[in-house]
């Protein structure tokens, strides 16, 4: 390492360490929410154009959704996992620990998730009927998740590589290569579709593009000046660091992955009711997805500074940062009157030629909003126990919302109150969820608050 580096790493670890916390947090946040946003509009871009081809066409793009949130849950799990146990040694100074942890977070995603996609993409028509396509869906579905199956080693390793760059404090390079690969995905969109003449596979080429480029600018980003480069030469296999991994990325592994399951099963819930209904979900999905990420972008930049006052064992900052982000969560309030006020409008933005879609949608949007406000206990809870090591307690927050609560109600409550307890799931789970939440962040508060006391007591 050079003195410039060595330099560069001192002025970084004194950023994370002592610099203001609130104003901190929105550094590192600011980045992060702007590329879940790209992200996110690319989503809506993705479905705006679709819906120009009809209901069904809509529809198979949430159908092939689950595969897209096991993918990330795949790559949030190394990435998460690879990202805090760098946290913590970078925090403590263990630089060579923290090169060997990035080689072989990289090198695991890669090799699982190239088994996964030859799996996928052998037994492609079963997988589309599992993930719940009706008969007018299913020659959608199967052009749509070819091309999903084909990007996944890529973007679950593109996920890794921006959680390993946040989680060293630099969050603008993970905003960047992010970004570039949205951007490509929303230009590429009409052109392959429409200019090219491809259709709905265009709109599948576009994405898989679009998750190529971003894995080689990350990796890229990952290469310059102070942050730790991913090389091969660093990679020792250890059972024991995949196990560390593993555990500090299991929480978003189960909260993402029932998430996809709950993806899954709420498709085929909606499949009696028709593919309007099934189109009115998916609309819905991406534009409350799309609120969510405002929130989760504050989230991503507390967990980077969490975890790396957590290994430095400044636990008051910690704890600051907790309640600054549950604060800040009030802004959501103003999204929330927005789709109160405006929903048959935000839905005809995508099916304006499809008044059951609208019809259907603008009463999901309403239900799905109203619960939206409680997002940050959960939200801030999870990334907070996945930064300091408490690992199951963080599986257990973060399972809640998607999960634990989810998928047994929408087992439950479509078949007594049939469409209207469809749209009844998610409020449902959501104040569930909170509930849970608050009862076992409680303990794990005071446990921070004992450390810091304990800790001042020795100085």
């Amino acid at each position: 390492m050079t003195m410039s580096q060595e330099s560069e790493r001192s002025a970084k670890y004194r950023e994370m360490v002592e610099s203001p916390v609130e104003p901190l947090i929105l550094r590192m946040a600011i980045p992060s929410i702007i590329s879940l946003l790209i992200t996110s509009v690319y989503n809506l871009a993705d479905t705006y154009f679709v819906g120009r081809l009809g209901t069904s066409a809509t529809g198979a793009v949430g159908i092939v959704y689950p595969l897209m949130t096991l993918n990330l849950a795949l790559g949030l799990m190394f990435g998460k996992g690879t990202g805090t146990l760098m946290g913590r040694q970078l925090g403590s100074r263990e630089i060579r620990k923290a090169e060997q942890t990035a080689a072989q977070g990289l090198v695991s995603v890669l090799c699982l998730l190239s088994v996964l996609m030859a799996l996928g993409l052998t037994f492609i028509r079963p997988l589309v009927e599992l993930l719940g396509a009706t008969d007018s869906m299913r020659g959608f579905t199967v052009i749509y998740a070819r091309y999903i199956l084909i990007s996944m080693p890529f973007k679950a390793a593109a996920t890794s590589l921006s959680c390993i760059l946040r989680f060293q404090g630099f969050a603008k390079r993970s905003m960047y290569g992010l970004a570039s690969g949205a951007v490509l995905n929303i230009l590429l969109d009409p052109l392959l579709m429409f200019g090219l003449g491809m259709g709905f596979a265009g709109a599948g080429a576009a994405t898989m593009i679009g998750e190529i480029v971003t894995f080689f600018v990350l990796l890229w980003q990952c290469t310059r000046g102070d942050c730790i480069s991913i090389r091969l030469n660093r990679f020792r296999f250890s059972w024991k660091t995949l196990k560390e991994i593993f555990g500090g990325g299991f929480s978003s592994l189960l909260k993402n992955g029932l998430s996809s399951v709950a993806s899954v099963l709420l498709n085929r819930a909606a499949r009696p009711y028709g593919d309007a209904v099934i189109a009115a979900f998916i609309i819905v999905n991406r534009l409350v997805h799309m609120c969510q990420q405002i929130y989760f972008g504050l989230g991503e930049g507390y967990q980077t500074v969490c975890s790396y006052n957590y290994g430095a064992k400044q636990y008051h900052r910690v704890r600051q940062g907790f309640w600054y982000c549950i604060k800040v969560g009030g802004a959501l309030l103003v999204m929330i009157a927005v789709a109160f006020l405006f929903p048959e409008e935000l839905i005809g933005l995508f099916r304006k030629d499809d008044p059951e879609v609208i019809y259907y949608g603008s009463r999901i949007l309403r239900a799905s909003m109203a619960t939206l406000s409680l997002l940050p206990v959960c939200a801030t809870g999870f990334v907070m126990l996945q930064g300091i090591g408490r690992n199951r307690d963080a599986a257990i927050v973060g399972s809640g919302r998607q999960g634990l609560f989810l998928l047994p109600l929408i087992l439950i409550l479509p078949r007594l109150f049939r469409v209207n307890g469809l749209i009844a799931v998610q409020p449902c789970s959501d104040v569930l969820s909170t509930l849970l939440g608050a009862w076992i962040l409680r303990p794990n508060l005071r446990r921070l608050k004992a450390l810091e006391e304990n800790h001042q007591g020795i100085k």
